[in-house]
């Protein structure tokens, strides 16, 4: 018999894939990302943190409640203390180990933060001591790092669940993780959920509870999803009052299926409904109800919105001036870091705008396509999404109206939502096809990719360079060459060694830079500032500013010996400044508590403050006009357009004498004005000398076309017979005393390059 041939078969095992979904990449990127942004800015340098971290310090030990009034705005909490409590109590048990007595010498304020984000330094509202920054933590900073890297799990919550969100919506994984990439990889939204503050936990439970309703509308309501709907409500709303606005939105549940429906003899269906919507309200009525209520009894105002608006800045302004600060918010939703006073580049928001601007043709295209199937192909959720926004952005213009509000974090409760919008309108894009002859081209079809891929960028070089140079001490090791050396010494504690003032060149309300460069040579006992003063013409005083060395973040209890840094200040120029002028600069420093002043010495060792020559102040362009022919020219320097002086004088008495001046180009001769009395021979009785505009309008800093006054003053001698005599002008090298050639009106060359202005009678 033939053996049987069998053939075993192979025991094939399945065989896990152990690649990562597109969705945990992101989740990954997103924590790789958020760590550097939890590092980044020094402790307390994000949004109102110092603010959020004394609320929360006043919990844990063991301070209740605060009860609010106008006078709070002193209280280290200030508005803040009006926010619901939940953030702070969990983050009050979590600080508890930490020792943070330190927490007052923490919250010292800088001398003069500014929050303009193109002005020059003094990003940091407080004093950036050394345990601030990155990696040298310790006690009240330790903490406050610790709250920041655990933000980054809600944070990670948000970031999955946008994928979850837009799917349902959508049925599509690519919409879905565009959607998600969009949250993931925008870098306000790293910077909020690494900051001390309870924005970062109600994003991820309106997050969450958005995700529960769009899957009660998807898949039928049940109890438990109503019930978790209305506790993650109830939860967002006691982090913040402006997560109580996905309540209205439970009003979808009366049209979303039923999961289960009940049997023949069950409660009719509608009863069935408004007892899901009940399964929603109780939890939140239990959860957040008594926190609406104690401010109700409080405040007259159930979300205390008034007092805290009457704590922070209070103002009124009409819904249009509102929503004319969209600018604003549209650019901190994207990348204004800080105080909302560290701007990305231009380029960034430009290439955002052109983002947005995709996404609304996109969604209009989609709407066109899709018509009435849009609104019930997945039941509600497209209408959700959009009310949830819509809802969030009227409350944030209300709040604006109350407060200087505009900021793009205040969206982020509805980012998921927004997200996948902005998803569905660029792959939509990606999706259109035009038919060129024969063939079919998509030339949009990488546009996601393309803006998911720009904004990953953006989010992972964003913290190295805007955040981390903003916080950065402008140090030097060397003068550098655009500066100008200048010696000034302030007592025993440093000198200004070089400064610089630009532009060249200014006019009357424009903006002017003063850069100083300075050495320490050592630490002073207290935090003194720097003045810098901006003067005008005959030294009058136009602009001042006060600010800690360092651009605010080297003040001088910090100082180490021979370190140099340079500090920048911008100026207004007034509107009524007199010009043409040579603008000038002092510096001085003093203790604004003591108003202490450290004496100040020049480069030979005289006391006093010096004064040093910087920029040239023209005059408004409205202001030079065409006053007629001229009376004689000085080669092609100037004009001499007219002359103002009185026809008699006396003996012993100053004869002033006013000539107006058209220049017409700068020359590299520092010339002299001379204003001559002359007899009847041509001799010299009596002269007033002088470098046009007593030397602060050399003819070096001359430019075409200004017109200007200049009154010299001629001193009589005493004894100066009486009779008839001559004025005469020109201009003159000061040390060759060589003469600027001078000629008529009608281009003759005049004696002696003297300008012959008239006669004067002289009276005993």
């Amino acid at each position: 018999m033939p053996a049987l041939a069998t053939a075993s078969p192979r025991l094939r095992l399945p065989i896990p894939d152990r690649r990562l979904s597109a969705r945990s990449l992101i989740l990954l990127a997103f924590v790789l990302l958020a760590l550097p942004y939890a590092f980044a800015a020094p402790v307390f340098e994000k949004s109102d943190e110092v603010m959020h971290f004394a609320f929360l310090h006043h919990l844990a030990n063991g301070g209740g409640l605060p009860v609010q009034t106008p006078a709070a705005k002193e209280t280290p909490w200030a508005q803040e203390g009006s926010q619901p409590p939940l953030y702070y109590a969990l983050a009050a048990l979590i600080i508890r180990p930490f020792d943070t007595t330190d927490f007052d010498a923490q919250r010292m304020p800088n001398a003069s933060p500014l929050y303009d984000p193109y002005a020059p330094g003094n990003k940091n509202v407080l004093i950036i001591t050394p345990e601030k920054r990155a990696f040298a933590y310790r006690d009240t900073t330790l903490a406050a790092i610790a709250l920041r890297l655990l933000g980054i799990l809600p944070g990670c919550v948000t970031v999955w669940l946008t994928f979850g969100i837009a799917h349902m919506v959508t049925r599509d994984r690519r919409t879905a993780t565009v959607a998600m990439s969009l949250t993931a990889f925008n870098p306000m939204f790293l910077t909020v959920t690494t900051a001390v503050s309870n924005d970062g936990l109600l994003i991820a439970l309106t997050t969450s509870a958005l995700y529960v309703l769009l899957r009660a509308l998807a898949e039928g309501v049940t109890w438990q999803r109503a019930a978790a709907f209305g506790i993650l409500v109830g939860l967002a709303s006691l982090t913040k009052v402006s997560g109580g606005l996905l309540l209205p939105l439970a009003g979808a549940l009366l049209f979303a299926p039923l999961h289960h429906v009940p049997p023949r003899h069950a409660p009719p269906r509608h009863a069935h409904r408004l007892a899901m919507l009940a399964a929603t309200a109780g939890p939140w009525l239990l959860i957040a109800g008594w926190w609406y209520a104690r401010n109700l009894a409080l405040y007259g105002d159930p979300t205390g919105t008034t007092m805290m608006a009457a704590i922070a800045h209070p103002r009124s302004i009409s819904l249009g001036e509102a929503l004319a600060e969209f600018e604003g918010l549209r650019l901190s939703y994207l990348a204004v870091f800080g105080h909302f006073n560290v701007p990305a580049d231009g380029l960034v928001y430009l290439a955002f705008d052109a983002t947005l601007i995709a996404c609304v043709i996109g969604l209009i295209a989609h709407l066109i396509r899709r018509g009435r199937r849009l609104s019930v192909e997945r039941g509600w959720m497209p209408g959700v999404l959009w009310a949830y926004v819509a809802l969030t952005y009227a409350a944030l213009i209300r709040w604006t109206m109350m407060t200087p509000a505009s900021q793009g974090r205040l969206l982020f409760p509805c980012i998921a939502a927004i997200s996948t919008l902005m998803a569905i309108g660029l792959c939509e894009l990606a999706g259109a096809r035009f038919v060129i002859g024969n063939r079919v081209i998509a030339p949009l079809v990488a546009l996601p990719a393309a803006v998911c891929g720009g904004l990953l960028a953006l989010a992972a070089i964003a913290p190295f360079r805007y955040v981390i140079p903003a916080y950065t001490p402008p140090h030097l090791t060397a003068l550098p060459d655009d500066m100008t050396p200048a010696q000034q010494r302030f007592g025993a504690f440093a000198e200004v060694v070089g400064y610089r003032m630009e532009p060249t060149y200014v006019r009357p309300g424009e903006k002017v830079l003063v850069g100083v460069a300075m050495r320490a040579w050592r630490a002073t006992p207290n935090n003194y500032s720097l003045v810098v003063n901006l003067l005008g013409r005959d030294n009058r005083p136009l602009a001042r500013f006060d600010t800690f060395t360092g651009n605010g973040l080297l003040p001088s209890s910090q100082w180490r010996p021979g370190e140099m840094w340079r500090d920048t200040v911008a100026f207004i120029v007034p509107q009524d400044a007199a010009a043409p002028a040579t603008l000038r600069v002092q510096f001085a420093l003093y203790n604004r508590g003591s108003g202490h002043i450290i004496p100040s010495y020049d480069g030979r060792g005289q006391p006093g403050a010096p004064v040093f020559d910087g920029a040239t102040l023209l005059p408004a362009q409205a202001e030079q006009t065409a006053q007629g022919a001229p009376l004689a020219a000085l080669d092609d320097v100037a004009s001499l357009l007219a002359a103002d002086f009185p026809a008699m004088a006396t003996a012993g008495q100053p004869l002033t004498v006013t000539l107006t001046w058209r220049t017409l180009r700068p020359t590299p001769e520092a010339y002299t004005t001379f204003v001559h009395l002359v007899d009847g021979d041509g001799a010299l009785q009596a002269q007033g000398d002088a470098p046009p505009l007593g030397g602060q309008f050399p003819t070096t800093r001359w430019q075409p076309g200004i017109t200007f006054d200049d009154a010299y003053v001629v001193h009589l001698p005493a004894g100066l017979k009486a009779g008839r005599y001559r004025l005469v002008v020109g201009l003159y090298q000061a040390d060759s005393q060589k003469r600027l050639a001078a000629f008529d009106s009608h281009g003759e060359r005049l004696k002696d390059d003297s300008i012959h202005l008239g006669q004067v009678i002289i009276r005993p």
